[in-house]
């Protein structure tokens, strides 16, 4: 056994060393998303727009997707781009009602990097589930620095944040955002996280340690609040895409003050269209929604620099950057991928060079089925496209676009090469019925991947001593939606199911709450807090899985205490819903449990 484990020591040793030695050539991998704006958002693409200069510097110097594509909405864009796998396969299909879990099984591009000796980040924008296991931290992540729910206000959030002022989790450390000394007046969320994304570089660099970090920025979704260093007379969203754009010049700065600029993979996008000069904004699977920047620098890898960025036509999509990274740096997939976990994306490491004699033929002819059925069911024919480009040797001679907005609504058929706004629908024209019918197929294809596993829960698992303390909140309801802070304050009526999974069998504690603990002290039950006073007269609390009903059981509310607390037993291990209930003294659904604090009782052994 001595030797057995000396023997393994030594391996680990060589391999550690391994590592060290090739850490000064690996690059490091940088790749920001900010959230809810597109091209009309930075000078490059309109002049007479917000002011971004670095970020227009950072695109003359860099190689350019120019038909580059993302899912139409936050959560599903996360979800294809850290597993090159389609977001509706992997189970995300929506924002909220559960639909924006990441399925636990599922493997992250961090996964990934973790594996092949990267250290890995996450700064900000989540949005793939607050409970475990869909946390950053259950999924590859290493350092995280992050706000729940998806965006600042948003009901799983700390309670009263927004961009100026706000308490954000960094490695399970609650921080209050301050004005830090990082050359930008005042404090806002863009600045905290990207400090905290150089305070992760930084320790990085000193263990010559290669790192991935993923900085999905939360800014610029709505709601939005002027920053303190916005030029007089801007509106707050402008002020906000200026913002990060200081910010990304300070990135930059960094990289350059550390020595690591050209060895230093950064990739540049956003999460989803907003529309400008294409047809459609966010929610819409018309290029307007879909198409988006994409930018990527790494001077060593002959990808850019002064005087040698370029453009890229072919298309490309979040689905292909995994594998695009893994074919870029050679990192070797997790052991043992399950066929039903295969990544669907396509590396198109051969597009990004001036050399069109090695593109392969099989990413050519491949075509896209980008889907955002926000929808609390997987519907077919939901707001859908389909997008493939018709090449004749090295030439593009097509940009096919099939859409379809619902199951009751007409095909669609553009060719955005000549109609890039998607003006001119050619359905009609039966020169196109074998485009038609393959873009159709296609999409058939995929439904099939869909529907395999389409009607699984994603389920949080309470009771495990890695989230002693699960907080199931309103935003996850299936069936109802509440997913705002400001629907809390009003009052907003309604109840759901929630998923979940009971780590082991036995005794379980539920605190059913109208506000969130952190402001316990100012509310109770029935207070006004900062919104509207409920009439809570009893909650409710109904646990079952199929026909078998664990506990359905009422209590009456002191209108004075923070909560109402049931303690159930004997509930078994494995999977189950759980819904609750406020009733007002007629009996009558009194706003909603928007907070539901649950533990498992541990029972202490006696001293003999």
């Amino acid at each position: 056994m001595k030797l057995l484990q000396s023997s393994i020591l030594v391996l680990s040793l060589l391999w550690n060393l391994h590592l060290s030695a090739q850490s000064k050539d690996r690059p490091n991998v940088i790749f920001v998303m900010p959230d809810d704006i597109s091209h009309s958002s930075f000078s490059y693409y309109k002049e007479n727009g917000a002011r971004t200069p670095n970020i227009d510097n950072l695109a003359k110097e860099s190689v350019r997707l120019t038909d580059f594509h993302v899912s139409p909405s936050c959560s599903p864009t996360r979800a294809a781009l850290l597993t090159g796998r389609p977001s509706d396969v992997v189970g995300v299909w929506h924002t909220i009602n559960g639909r924006n879990m990441l399925r636990a099984d599922e493997i992250t591009m961090a996964d990934i990097f973790k594996a092949n000796g990267y250290a890995t980040g996450l700064f900000f924008k989540w949005h793939l589930g607050d409970n475990y296991p869909f946390r950053p931290k259950d999924r590859g992540f290493e350092y995280v620095a992050w706000i729940k729910g998806g965006g600042t206000g948003q009901q799983p959030d700390y309670w009263g944040n927004t961009n100026n002022s706000a308490s954000m989790w960094v490695n399970d450390t609650l921080v209050k955002m301050t004005d830090e000394n990082d050359g930008i007046e005042g404090a806002f969320t863009t600045n905290f996280f990207m400090n905290r994304a150089m305070d992760f570089m930084e320790a990085n660099i000193k263990k010559n340690q290669p790192f991935f970090a993923y900085i999905p920025l939360g800014t610029a979704h709505a709601p939005h609040v002027l920053p303190s260093d916005a030029r007089k007379g801007v509106s707050a969203k402008t002020g906000t895409i200026e913002n990060i754009d200081k910010n990304m010049g300070r990135l930059i700065q960094f990289l350059e003050d550390k020595g690591i600029s050209e060895n230093t993979i950064l990739v540049f996008t956003t999460d989803n269209g907003d529309g400008g000069y294409l047809r459609g904004g966010k929610g819409s699977n018309y290029d307007g929604g879909t198409r988006v920047p994409c930018f990527i620098r790494w001077e060593k890898g002959n990808l850019g620099g002064e005087g040698k960025g370029r453009e890229v036509a072919a298309l490309t999509a979040h689905i292909d950057w995994l594998p695009t990274f893994m074919d870029l740096l050679d990192l070797k997939d997790v052991p043992n991928r399950p066929e039903k976990l295969k990544i669907r994306g396509k590396s198109f490491k051969a597009f990004l060079d001036s050399d069109p004699t090695n593109d392969p033929l099989e990413y050519k002819n491949r075509a896209v089925v980008i889907n955002d059925m926000w929808t609390e069911f997987a519907e077919k024919y939901k707001k859908l496209s389909v997008k493939k480009d018709d090449w004749e040797g090295d030439v593009i001679q097509h940009k096919w676009r099939l859409l379809r907005i619902s199951s009751t609504s007409d095909w669609e058929l553009y060719d955005v090469l000549v109609d890039e706004k998607q003006q001119n629908n050619i359905i009609a024209n039966t020169a196109y019925a074998p485009v038609v019918a393959e873009l159709k197929q296609e999409y058939e294809n995929w439904w099939k991947l869909v529907e395999e596993r389409a009607s699984e829960y994603t389920r949080i698992i309470i009771g495990s001593p890695k989230e002693p303390e699960s907080v199931l909140h309103a935003h996850d309801f299936h069936g109802t939606v509440i997913w705002h802070q400001g629907d809390v304050e009003k009052g907003s009526a309604g109840s759901g199911f929630i998923a979940v999974e009971f780590d082991k069998k036995g005794t379980y504690h539920f605190d059913l709450r109208r506000w969130p603990k952190e402001i316990e002290k100012e509310t109770t039950l029935t207070s006004a807090g900062s919104g509207k006073a409920l009439k809570i007269a009893s909650a409710r609390i109904k646990i079952w899985n199929g026909d078998t009903v664990y506990v359905d059981e009422k209590k009456i509310a002191n209108p004075n205490l923070d909560g109402v607390n049931f303690t159930i037993k004997n509930i078994p291990k494995g999977p189950a819903f759980i819904q609750t209930w406020f009733y007002n003294s007629a009996g009558e659904i009194e706003g909603a449990v928007y907070y539901n604090y649950v533990h498992f009782d541990k029972i202490k052994k006696s001293k003999k």
